[in-house]
């Protein structure tokens, strides 16, 4: 019986690692911002019990507010972009990879080949390419058309979200294809055999076979692109700095968080109390649009 009971919790043994980094990493934290977001803190000297006040004025502070919401926005218009851009391009290639298209190895390898690089590098080759001073773009448009066709690409209010989306599509379509392609392999050959018998074309074959059985992946792939819409913060940064870029085109809630709880812009102040805020309204919000999301996307299940 003792013997039966060590075998049935050897688990334990294995779970124990990634549970205790788990929550010494993601769980304590979590704790600690919601206790510091009722306090009026600066992270030095003592706290300030204020209850509900930093919320409050998260959501009534005029020059406090704007910024949070329009940040917010920006968030969804990315994870729009996700939605309606990103995954269709992500299926797409997936797609030709799986009926082997000529190169397709070699091209599954340049199209994942950006998801292992680092954002920081990622963001150095898009300063490179756009850079209005010493980016290969200007030199291209001066070379060819003269000094009057250099643009400021990441200056412009109108360009710079544009450019971020490309950038991403860039890096991050490797990913989600790589989930997707995993899934059609997973298809089986009969179901594909038997649309070929029955004279299904190459789109239809697609549109009413194999995107059906894309659910798992497709679930996937939205509730990680959910997460990762509304966590946005590295890439940006790089791209414009901590401030959002020109009229904040480019902020985001995390760039927004980073400033006031260490950037010193919070009234003139840094305040860990009004950051924690911040992020306890972010976890409400992706944990919301997380379980709605599952719940939606639970209903086309195959």
């Amino acid at each position: 019986m003792k013997k039966k009971k060590r075998k049935n919790r050897s688990y334990i043994g294995f779970i124990a690692p990634g549970f205790i980094m788990y929550t010494v990493f993601m769980m304590v934290p979590l704790a600690f911002a919601f206790y510091y977001s009722v306090f009026d803190w600066s992270g030095i000297g003592p706290k300030t019990f204020v209850g509900f006040g930093n919320f409050i004025r998260l959501f009534t502070n005029e020059r406090v507010s704007g910024t949070f919401f329009n940040a917010l926005g920006n968030n969804f218009k990315y994870l729009l972009c996700v939605l309606l851009i990103i995954t269709p391009i992500q299926i797409f290639f997936a797609y030709m990879l799986h009926i082997k298209i000529r190169f397709h190895k070699y091209i599954r390898f340049m199209l994942f080949l950006p998801y292992v690089i680092s954002t920081s590098i990622v963001g150095f080759f898009a300063m490179i390419l756009f850079d209005p001073n010493v980016g290969v773009l200007n030199k291209i448009l001066t070379a060819l058309f003269g000094k009057d066709a250099q643009q400021a690409w990441l200056g412009d209010p109108d360009m710079v979200f544009k450019i971020f989306v490309c950038v991403i599509i860039w890096q991050c379509i490797g990913s989600g294809m790589m989930i997707f392609f995993a899934n059609m392999q997973e298809i089986p050959s009969e179901i594909v055999e038997a649309s070929v018998i029955d004279g299904c074309g190459e789109w239809k074959r697609f549109w009413h076979v194999v995107l059906p059985m894309l659910t798992s992946s497709l679930t996937t792939n939205i509730t990680l692109s959910v997460i990762y819409a509304m966590t946005m913060f590295d890439l940006p940064y790089i791209l414009v700095g901590p401030q959002g870029g020109a009229t904040n085109k480019l902020d985001f809630i995390n760039m927004v968080f980073y400033r006031y709880a260490f950037g010193g812009t919070y009234f003139g102040e840094t305040s860990i109390g009004f950051g924690s805020a911040i992020s306890v309204v972010m976890f409400v919000i992706i944990l919301s649009l997380t379980i709605v999301t599952k719940k939606l996307l639970k209903k086309i299940e195959y």
